[in-house]
């Protein structure tokens, strides 16, 4: 069991604490702390495209989101404050890099530091979603910036640590006996992600393709794929293939998917659900 979660007026010192952990692991990353933010996100991407930055990595973590958003332009809901790990880091890649299934790559770093510490039910829901108990636990938003010097990929994610009552499609790490703070995950998730991003620069997704798909919830599920809440195709859910798309089984035959701006949902669950 971690440990419980810090007062608020620790964050400022977790987040130096934090900085200075990468560079004695040799990642170097400036970590920054803001009791609240409109989006995590949208504050990078000005950062990236102001052009007033180094070309380092960048993590920005806040305690409560006033416009926080998900894909699709949705509403992240981050509930009472201290209750969400929200955080985006900003990535410079190579001008013009492809970055096909980054979000997907997220999903099974962010799962393998779940299931790091303890919580084995975390699953994998194709492109940007971590379940627990078959709800979401957390999302995950990738969003480009392109300059003259850079491709930057900033990267949000939001991460329920207490499960939200007033949303009973959502849960939080306290649902299965774990007491965490945005910290305790931070300090496995920032070093796998600056390990792993160089990785995909040069490989893409296809080295994280098996553990994805043994951390699949909705393996060979019939399930459909909305387009802004227009079925878009329908079959099997497979896995994934080494660019991360959704390999669906239909009666015309395999199907690859790409993430683009699409949502997945189990066919059973349409006529009671809305997309997300």
């Amino acid at each position: 069991m971690a440990a419980p979660p810090s007062r608020p007026a620790d964050d400022p010192q977790h987040a130096q604490a934090l900085q200075a952990a990468l560079a004695a692991q040799g990642l170097r990353c400036a970590v920054a702390w803001t009791p609240e933010t409109a989006s995590t996100n949208a504050d990078l991407l000005e950062r990236v495209r102001s052009g007033n930055c180094a070309l380092d990595p960048q993590l920005r973590v806040a305690g409560h989101q006033t416009a926080g958003r998900g894909r699709q332009g949705r509403p992240w809901l981050d509930g009472e404050r201290g209750s969400s790990l929200l955080c985006s880091l900003a990535w410079p890649f190579a001008p013009g890099t492809p970055i096909a299934g980054l979000s997907v790559a997220v999903g099974v770093w962010l799962a393998q530091n779940l299931h790091a510490l303890g919580v084995s039910g975390a699953q994998l829901k194709w492109p940007n979603d971590v379940l627990l108990q078959n709800r979401k636990l957390a999302g995950i938003l990738v969003e480009l910036a392109d300059t003259a010097q850079a491709r930057w990929a900033v990267i949000g994610i939001g991460l329920n640590l207490r499960t939200p009552p007033e949303w009973p499609e959502a849960v939080g790490l306290d649902a299965c006996g774990l007491r965490a703070s945005r910290w305790d995950m931070l300090r496995l998730l920032a070093p796998a992600m600056l390990a792993g991003l160089p990785i995909y620069a040069q490989t893409g997704f296809s080295p994280w393709a098996e553990a994805w798909n043994r951390l699949h919830a909705w393996r060979g599920e019939s399930v459909a794929v909305l387009d802004h809440g227009e079925r878009h195709a329908a079959g099997l859910a497979l896995g994934v293939d080494d660019q991360g798309c959704l390999l669906l089984q239909t009666p015309q035959g395999l199907r690859r998917v790409a993430s683009g701006d699409v949502s997945l949902r189990r066919t059973a669950d349409l006529r009671t659900t809305t997309p997300s």
